[in-house]
């Protein structure tokens, strides 16, 4: 089947965050799987840079209580290209955006790197809904104890 085309599918978390369902409850998809909170395991290849912001960015996912051990993969690209973006952004400090060469002022592929990096970073931070435009959608509502004993057993 071909993808679709436009805006990607929003997860349900992040819909319930948005209070998408507030008004009409029963546009809430019944068939989604459900997938217990909690973070999932440190990749033990992630380097230095790339573990801190694990901890960083998991910590502030679980904060908004819709990190689940599925997004392993997609923060692990994430932190990885993180970890690339810092050290490019290193690079460009150190040794300048631009320098010269026999064809005249070249931009430092660090520089183009950095540039490629930045936006798949932000592209990932919007996915976990971590933006400043993500987040002011978010609409958090609190779960009494009530509410999640009735759904645990009203299904």
């Amino acid at each position: 089947m071909p993808a679709k085309s436009g805006r990607p599918r929003k997860p349900t978390a992040l819909k319930v965050l948005h209070g998408d369902f507030d008004k009409d409850p029963q546009r809430r998809p019944k068939a989604e799987p459900k997938v217990d909170t909690g973070r999932p395991k440190t990749p033990a290849h992630l380097d230095r840079l790339s573990k801190n912001e694990w901890k960083r960015i998991c910590s502030e996912l679980e904060q908004l209580k819709v990190l689940t051990p599925v997004e392993r993969g997609a923060l692990e690209q994430y932190c990885v290209a993180y970890s690339e973006w810092r050290q490019a952004v290193d690079t460009v400090r150190k040794e300048g955006r631009y320098y010269q060469t026999e064809k005249g002022v070249t931009e430092h592929p660090a520089a183009k790197a950095m540039r490629a990096l930045s936006t798949i970073c932000h592209r990932y931070l919007c996915e976990f809904g971590l933006t400043p435009s993500s987040r002011s959608r978010l609409h958090v509502t609190e779960e009494t104890e009530n509410d999640s004993l009735e759904a645990k057993f009203l299904g």
